[in-house]
């Protein structure tokens, strides 16, 4: 999971009292940006509902993670610094990982900048410092080895963001050798920004939504209805009228050109050298119930909403929300074989009226 929180704008340190709202039920009592001490009960409780083994957030000032810290220490540690001073001071890009199921092997802050090792030191046309931190966990189950780069880029400086993520790329190449390595974060960025576009060789410039559920209705009928025939061993006409035999595979007309056109683009990923590897996004690499022919499990397609920057609702980021910033992405690997199962854009807004941040939390669940 991937959750920018928001910083917290009031009192600096843990456990400050909330504000005491007259009504409760009124959803007018919630609206706009409220206090970290209202929003972090369902931040936390949003974690605690779906449990993800790893969660990279973004935002977090030091007293909010130790509220965190409190909240979730049953389940969780952390790992991570103030992008001010590498120690306490600033915004953190902080790790939260399930101690009973992995543990550490290394990590690092990267400060995103032309000097990546210097704390506080700002990139190119950046506003301010921005960090990533890079973690090689030890699943205790296996003794398998992965590594996680929770990034959160500069929300301005256009070239900073560019550059950052060719940083990024650089280093997880060379991590990629001690395992699959996963980019999760605030990219400040669309998938039709450079920084996006550095970071997956361009490879969705025309790819659109397709494995979107409303796209897919009429073929995700007929893959079921597939499915249930071969299940039955008997005969399924579907609403439309086209009749599935068990023994048979019904493909629409209008089909062909895809399934001509996709042994070519498997062909054209798997023959991607070392030196032009990228990221691939995890909302667009969903395996789906028509990849899986209807499989238990699958999803239609990506799950929820479609973009994770909401805003509160008001202020500058209204202007440009919404649209999908938060990113779950992998690097390419045919040694390791990464399969997106599930991907999710969760809400951040229920209707008690509390926007619990200004971004949506994204997830995924992934295996190799």
């Amino acid at each position: 999971m991937t959750f920018n929180i928001r910083l917290d704008h009031g009192e600096k340190r843990p456990f400050l009292s909330p504000p005491t709202k007259e009504d409760p039920f009124d959803p007018k009592q919630f609206a706009e940006e409220q206090p970290w001490s209202i929003r972090k009960w369902k931040i936390a409780d949003t974690i605690r509902l779906y449990l993800p083994d790893v969660l990279g957030l973004q935002e977090p000032l030091i007293h909010q993670l130790r509220d965190l810290e409190v909240l979730l220490h049953d389940e969780y540690d952390w790992v991570g610094v103030g992008r001010e001073d590498g120690e306490e001071k600033g915004e953190f890009a902080a790790v939260f990982y399930k101690k009973q199921v992995l543990a550490i092997e290394d990590w690092k802050t990267i400060w995103l900048s032309e000097e990546p090792n210097v704390p506080g030191s700002l990139g190119w046309d950046a506003r301010h410092p921005r960090i990533a931190t890079q973690i090689t966990f030890l699943k205790k189950d296996d003794g398998i080895n992965f590594t996680i780069f929770n990034a959160h880029f500069d929300h301005k400086g256009e070239r900073a963001k560019e550059e950052a993520a060719k940083l990024i790329l650089k280093i997880a190449k060379d991590a990629s050798k001690m395992g699959p390595v996963f980019l999760l974060g605030d990219l400040n960025s669309t998938d039709k920004d450079p920084a996006y576009i550095t970071l997956t060789g361009g490879q969705y410039n025309d790819f659109n939504g397709k494995n979107d559920t409303l796209l897919n209705i009429k073929r995700l009928n007929q893959v079921c209805a597939s499915a249930i025939s071969r299940q039955t061993n008997e005969p399924v006409r579907t609403s439309d009228e086209h009749m599935t035999l068990p023994t048979h595979r019904v493909i629409r007309p209008a089909d062909i050109l895809h399934h001509i056109k996709k042994p070519e683009a498997e062909s054209s990923k798997a023959n991607i050298s070392h030196s032009e590897i990228f990221f691939r996004d995890a909302q667009h690499e969903l395996t789906t119930l028509l990849e899986t022919k209807g499989a238990a499990g699958a999803l239609s397609g990506p799950y929820g909403y479609r973009n994770t920057l909401t805003s509160f609702g008001i202020g500058e980021e209204y202007n440009r929300a919404p649209i999908r910033i938060d990113f779950i992405m992998h690097l390419q690997s045919e040694k390791f074989n990464v399969k997106t199962h599930h991907y999710a854009i969760l809400s951040n807004r229920f209707d008690d009226g509390l926007y619990i941040s200004d971004h949506r939390p994204v997830l995924a669940r992934v295996s190799w």
